[in-house]
């Protein structure tokens, strides 16, 4: 962001004067680390998915509810005229406090511990939340270009359906076509068994949405001291975020870089000891159900079909295709293979 523009964007607050301006990384967004004569704050320019009026209310609406329960999070600054969020020709920004913190240690099982136990308590406290306005359709997709199709829900099969065929006349050979028709049949599946009669009994929660260690921060004794980023939290289904949990938190220890696309969705391998101790560190807080459990892979699939959706739309177009596919199945088929035994030792 160039230094005038940055200037009238924080003319807008009573901050003091700017002194430094860290940018701080993103990928659907952008955010700055600044630094005033008043001290420090987090700037964010929102994604074009999330800036329309209805989500902005829900999510600020919910940062409140949450900051009132003690969950470890902050609501927006207003500017001068009373707003909550600053809507320019570039896009929606939001100030913050800034949160001082340090990143997920995944070496530390005391860390992954926290993790779990904050995402059960944001669950409890976000499910009490009542926002005022209707409910909104999720442009979850939209950002490809392949079609233009909301949803009520995240993860919608047949929106994965829709963009996934538009994937496969990107395949260049019968490999390729056959790797996505291997993920259509499984969107199929999924299309049977979570959505629809099978899906609703799961509902009735608000989701992070994007639980991943880019959007926590830690303090020098592992506890979780920040949830960031509700800019995709929607009425859905909790197990939705305790897959995404297992993947970012419960995997075998890799650097992940937050503002690289690549990195973020790249293949991780699955630790049955570490996914173990985050079901059981959120069974404490917040137990599962039976069925929600039965659920968490098909969860996970929905979650990783379409980060690989979703993050297409953030690279060149003519490494779209090498995007989706790069170890496409190789989560998806660790637990086919190994669920059953983890889910086991959980009843």
């Amino acid at each position: 962001m160039e230094k005038p523009q940055t200037s009238q964007v924080l003319a807008a607050y009573e901050v003091g004067q700017l002194l430094h301006l860290v940018p701080a990384g993103g990928t659907a967004g952008r955010t700055w680390k600044v630094i005033t004569t008043r001290g420090e704050y987090f700037l964010r320019r929102r994604g074009a998915r999330t800036s329309g009026e209805v989500r902005l209310a829900f999510d600020h609406g919910l940062r409140a509810h949450l900051v009132a329960l003690g969950i470890p999070t902050v609501a927006a600054l207003q500017t001068t005229t009373g707003q909550i969020w600053l809507r320019r020709p570039e896009g929606v920004y939001e100030l913050y406090p800034f949160v001082t913190g340090r990143p997920f240690d995944p070496h530390q099982h005391g860390e992954l511990v926290s993790a779990a136990q904050a995402l059960a308590r944001f669950h409890q406290a976000a499910a009490q939340y009542r926002p005022a306005g209707p409910p909104e359709s999720i442009a979850q997709y939209t950002a490809l270009g392949f079609s233009s199709a909301v949803s009520g829900r995240m993860d919608d099969p047949q929106l994965q359906r829709e963009n996934l065929l538009a994937v496969r006349k990107l395949a260049t050979n019968p490999a390729e076509e056959a790797l996505v028709d291997r993920f259509l049949a499984r969107v199929a599946e999924q299309d049977r068994t979570y959505a629809g009669a099978a899906y609703a009994p799961l509902e009735g929660w608000v989701m992070h949405g994007d639980y991943t260690p880019a959007n926590l921060l830690f303090s020098a004794k592992g506890q979780v001291v920040g949830i960031f980023d509700l800019d995709w939290a929607v009425p859905g289904v909790r197990c939705r975020d305790v897959a995404d949990g297992l993947y970012f938190f419960a995997t075998l220890p890799r650097r992940i870089d937050a503002g690289d696309i690549w990195s973020l969705t790249d293949a991780a391998q699955f630790d049955p000891d570490r996914c173990a101790l985050f079901l059981r560190a959120y069974q404490e807080i917040a137990p599962l159900a039976p069925a929600e459990l039965d659920a968490l892979p098909r969860a996970f699939a929905g979650r990783w079909i379409s980060m690989r959706l979703e993050g297409m739309a953030k690279v060149a177009p003519d490494q779209r295709f090498r995007f989706f596919s790069r170890q496409a199945e190789e989560p998806l088929r660790w637990l086919d293979e190994h669920w059953l035994p983890l889910r086991q030792q959980l009843s």
